[in-house]
């Protein structure tokens, strides 16, 4: 029974890693928003043919899903992708003395990296908090504009 268990998790965490995998891949396609914007028209145009605007307001939910993923893409999912890099990575090991022109050259190196992360960690987020605002707002209100 034992046994069974441990293999019962392990193929929900590799599930998971597919999961989150993919996940990120739709996150991070540039034909996203585009997919997303068609699915909302064609709702839109849907909610108008039926003349049920409640159709339209529910698609808001799935914008809203879309900008939570697409807001925790860089922390919860790269976390979850990486656990076993960043436990084997925390040793606060830092490694032997260097020269002086070396440790400048290397913090050089990681302030520029970091600096670029950062700006694309804080595109992913506003862009997720877009889509979670638009997404909301659309769910709520969609059912009442008129036809």
């Amino acid at each position: 029974m034992n046994g069974k268990k441990e293999v019962n998790l392990r193929k929900c965490w590799l599930n998971m890693h597919k999961t989150a995998r993919f996940l990120l891949i739709i996150l991070r396609s540039k034909f996203s928003i585009y997919v997303i914007g068609t699915f909302i028209i064609g709702s839109l145009i849907a909610s108008k043919i039926t003349g049920d605007m409640n159709l339209f307001a529910a698609s808001g939910s799935i914008l809203t899903i879309f900008g939570l993923f697409q807001t925790i893409q860089f922390t919860t999912i790269e976390r979850f992708l990486n656990q076993k890099t960043i436990v084997q990575n925390s040793t606060g090991v830092t490694g032997p003395p260097i020269s002086q022109e070396e440790s400048e050259r290397i913090t050089l190196e990681n302030r520029k990296k970091a600096k670029i992360k950062l700006e694309k960690e804080l595109k992913s987020d506003i862009k997720g908090i877009t889509y979670t605002i638009v997404g909301t707002l659309i769910w709520a209100y969609g059912v009442y504009i008129p036809i």
